[in-house]
């Protein structure tokens, strides 16, 4: 996106903060509108399809945004378990600042449209594959052999995912930081095979 929004980009930001925090279901209209403050007339003009479209291209947005500081973590790291405790801390940090009301970006909606909305189910497994692809190519700069970095790429992702659930739930950090500890056992396992 560039560096001032237009309405099409203020309405796709907003739609994804807000479907960050309150699922698609929980999002209306009228909602991603007020926070964009974009009129109804462009809604329909960049959005002919309506809310679904929208929130594909909020997912989507969502998901190029966690996939990029997944890509910074690895290239700021030393090593593999450095590299996905960057990630878990970023999204420790990101959890907080929202006050425990913004976990993972994808996951209220994907929870939601399992099975209901083929094109926000394409989008939602789209945007999980993005960052197993994007933490297996970090770890692959870290001298693990593409099929050991596949493995132990889904094996973080879920661990850091449902640690994420549990510290929002729990609306403190711990669970993310015990992931921390399971992360760095991952690693040492996956080195060792």
């Amino acid at each position: 996106m560039s560096d001032k929004p237009d309405s099409k980009e203020k309405t796709v930001i907003a739609a994804a903060k807000l479907l960050r925090r309150y699922g698609y279901n929980g999002t209306a209209l009228s909602d991603i509108l007020a926070a964009a403050g974009s009129p109804r007339g462009s809604l329909y003009f960049h959005f002919p399809n309506g809310k679904e479209e929208i929130a594909v291209a909020a997912l989507t947005y969502a998901a190029d945004s966690v996939r990029q500081a997944i890509a910074g973590a690895a290239k700021t790291s030393k090593s593999a378990d450095e590299f996905l405790i960057r990630i878990a801390r970023g999204m420790a940090a990101d959890l907080e600042r929202s006050d425990f009301k913004e976990g993972c970006p994808i996951a209220p909606t994907a929870l939601e449209i399992s099975g209901a909305s083929e094109a926000l189910t394409t989008a939602a497994g789209a945007a999980f594959q993005s960052w197993e692809q994007e933490i297996a190519v970090g770890l692959q700069s870290f001298r693990f052999n593409a099929e050991r970095a596949r493995l132990l790429a889904t094996a973080a992702l879920s661990q850091l995912e449902g640690a994420l659930l549990l510290a929002r739930a729990y609306r403190r950090l711990e669970p993310l930081q015990c992931a921390e500890e399971s992360i760095r056992a991952l690693v040492r396992a996956f080195a060792r095979t």
